[in-house]
């Protein structure tokens, strides 16, 4: 049995099929065009993956949007890296997924050292710089947020930890539950988290675990 690709695990979290086929045939197409390349080293050919991958793939940034709206252009922090892992595995490269409190990110082995990709930001989110890389790296294990808002919860922990292919299908339903929160949903919510925790550990499905407690009881003494 052929082994699953990184976007049918990230697809798995998605209530239809549809779309899956002809994104990975069009990732298939790209990954081909660009192996008909030649390159000065393998962080040139990771930068025209980076710049290709966001011109065909990724239109319209949508916060909490589930991975079958890549098919549409639209993505967040999430669904895009998931996009890209899947791009990076098929292209033959090495990387990390990393997980903080707010934000997520890729760090992709070279020969040449280590490359941030920061999936979100087109224009400048190919960092390979050494100095750049250190205090993008520092900022993010801050885990500092300037301003909760109601989909930005303000965490009493610092996370900062990598995640597998496997784990961003949990990731994935805890985005989901976060949107039926702030929905007010409360029954979705749970059944996401327990889709969430039955693929990974983390602090922020603890979280919102006990907030979504609070709320049911709030709701029931109402």
């Amino acid at each position: 049995m052929a082994q699953s690709t990184v976007l049918e695990k990230a697809w798995s979290t998605s209530q239809s099929t549809n779309g899956l086929g002809e994104m990975e045939t069009r990732i298939d197409k790209l990954v081909t065009k660009l192996e008909r390349h030649r390159y000065r080293n393998d962080q040139h050919k990771l930068y025209a993956l980076f710049k290709s991958t966001h011109s065909t793939f990724l239109y319209q940034y949508s916060q909490y949007s589930d991975i079958d709206e890549l098919t549409n252009g639209k993505y967040d922090c999430l669904t895009a890296t998931a996009l890209f892992a899947d791009v990076l595995d098929r292209a033959g490269y090495r990387y990390n997924i990393i997980e903080t409190n707010y934000h997520i990110f890729v760090v992709v082995k070279t020969a040449s050292g280590d490359v941030i990709l920061e999936t979100t930001d087109r224009s400048s989110g190919f960092i390979n710089d050494t100095d750049r890389i250190g205090k993008t790296i520092a900022a993010y294990r801050k885990n500092t947020l300037q301003a909760a808002t109601p989909s930005h919860y303000q965490y009493s922990f610092s996370l900062y930890q990598t995640v597998d292919v496997d784990q961003l299908a949990g990731l994935l339903y805890f985005n989901q539950a976060v949107k039926a929160f702030n929905a007010q949903k409360w029954d979705e919510c749970s059944e996401k988290l327990s889709a969430a925790s039955k693929t990974i550990r983390s602090p922020r499905v603890d979280a919102l675990a006990e907030l979504l407690r609070q709320q049911q009881t709030y709701s029931a003494k109402k």
